[in-house]
């Protein structure tokens, strides 16, 4: 199978993003235009989003090995590999079984795990998120619905708009299983065995993703920075896109050498970007 993708950039290290579950390869627009002066930005739509196509059976081994695939095929190795929420669960679960690819990972707005241990939550969950589909509702219908509680408020008009145009276009079928999929994560067990440079990054109002909750994962993740992004909530790459492409140039500059001047460092804790 092929995934679909957008490039932008031809020169310096490969930056790999994959999008949220509400996204597709353009939700990453911002960065494809603000970094690709010194980084080649690769933004893949996962399978049963935008131009790819779905798989059978949506299950983690199947997405990290499509992602797999995908980098062998474009002979894309060492490559920097940023994830949103859904697509930083990917991100994770990749790097637990093919961390010899990477040179350096970018977390934003995910978690390790969902949920508690019992079930309950995420039964509740799947019921919540998929009870408007089963009633005959589209995506298109839910898009602003889904999208607004994402959003720091005020949220610029542009950015709810293009937010909503994503969401609308999920498949339905893509959507429920991905939902699924999301429930049944748990990468809690891998993060210390992580010696990759890691960059995590959470928007100050993010209430999917609290910074709370990604100051805990940055605590598991052994060469990891927590940057916190002022007036941003879940979709902080569109709402504080400035502060965010500036954030992870600086952290793959410093990565891999190829800037000798940086306002960032890879010592342990949370920063507030100004």
């Amino acid at each position: 199978m092929s995934w679909n993708y957008v490039k932008s950039g031809t020169v310096g290290p490969v930056l790999v993003c994959l999008h949220g579950v509400g996204g597709n390869a353009s939700a990453f627009a911002p960065q494809l235009s603000g970094l690709s002066d010194a980084v080649q930005v690769w933004s893949i739509d996962i399978a049963g989003y935008g131009k790819t196509a779905p798989l059978l059976v949506m299950d983690w081994d199947h997405l990290v090995t499509g992602l797999k695939q995908f980098l062998d095929h474009h002979k894309l190795h060492n490559v920097y590999l940023l994830g949103h929420s859904f697509g930083g669960m990917l991100a994770q679960a990749f790097a637990a079984k093919y961390a010899d690819d990477l040179a350096g990972l970018i977390l934003y707005s995910t978690s390790a795990a969902f949920g508690s241990n019992d079930g309950e939550f995420q039964k509740q969950f799947i019921e919540a998120r998929l009870k408007p589909l089963n009633q005959g509702c589209s995506m298109a219908q839910l898009a602003a619905k889904l999208i607004d509680p994402l959003l720091a408020q005020p949220s610029q008009p542009q950015v709810r708009k293009v937010a909503i145009e994503h969401m609308a276009q999920v498949p339905n079928n893509t959507y429920r299983q991905a939902i699924q999929c999301i429930s049944l994560f748990d990468c809690r067990d891998n993060l210390p065995h992580l010696k990759l440079p890691t960059l995590l990054l959470a928007g100050a109002v993010d209430q999917m993703a609290s910074p709370l909750m990604m100051q805990r994962l940055a605590s598991k993740i052994e060469d990891s920075k927590l940057c916190i992004l002022p007036n941003a909530g879940h979709l902080a790459n569109l709402e504080q896109a400035h502060l965010f492409n500036q954030q992870v140039s600086n952290f793959i500059a410093l990565s891999t050498n190829i800037e000798k001047h940086t306002h960032t460092s890879h010592k342990k804790g949370a920063l507030h970007a100004t």
